[in-house]
């Protein structure tokens, strides 16, 4: 067994910022714009782009790094699902793991994580920079237990949300 290791995000993924998309959105478009308010509503509300200006490929993490005041969508992440499908778009930040850290166990952690929100100061709108992102620091197990961790958390959300489609008698 091996100790929790404290590390900065910067050392166990890597970091970008994604690209503007506004010129090519389109309704019927082949790609899905990962922006804020697709991350914030995990994945329900779409734009898209016969583009792929930004590529996201699978297991890379889609973080929030701006929004209003006392906003909802700050340091959130949606965690990508497969390859060729996703284009990552301005103000969203695209971490990508390296492969001893588990995908789903670092989106978890840093989902929303109190680091991020203390950067809010509830009057204008905040905006993660990429040092404040990099610079965040974290407690890291094992990689075989951080996948534990990780199998654990993905089959607890999915419980979530199964009894949230569940209707009321």
């Amino acid at each position: 067994m091996y100790a929790w290791e404290q590390r900065k995000l910067r050392d166990v993924a890597r970091y970008r910022n994604g690209k503007a998309h506004e010129k090519d959105i389109n309704e019927f478009g082949k790609y899905i714009v990962v922006n804020s308010k697709f991350v914030s509503s995990n994945g329900t509300v779409r734009k898209y782009s016969n583009k792929m200006i930004s590529p996201l490929s699978k297991g890379e993490i889609s973080f929030v790094l701006s929004d209003v005041p006392n906003g909802k969508a700050l340091a959130r992440t949606f965690l990508i699902d497969q390859d060729d499908t996703y284009t990552l778009n301005q103000r969203i930040a695209g971490i990508l793991p390296r492969q001893e850290v588990n995908p789903y166990f670092i989106a978890t952690l840093m989902n929303r994580n109190s680091y991020f929100l203390k950067f809010d100061d509830g009057v204008g709108q905040t905006n993660l920079s990429k040092r404040d992102v990099t610079e965040w620091k974290a407690f890291y197990p094992s990689h075989a237990e951080q996948k534990k961790i990780g199998i654990f958390l993905e089959q607890f959300d999915f419980l979530i949300a199964l009894h949230q489609r569940k209707p009321n008698r």
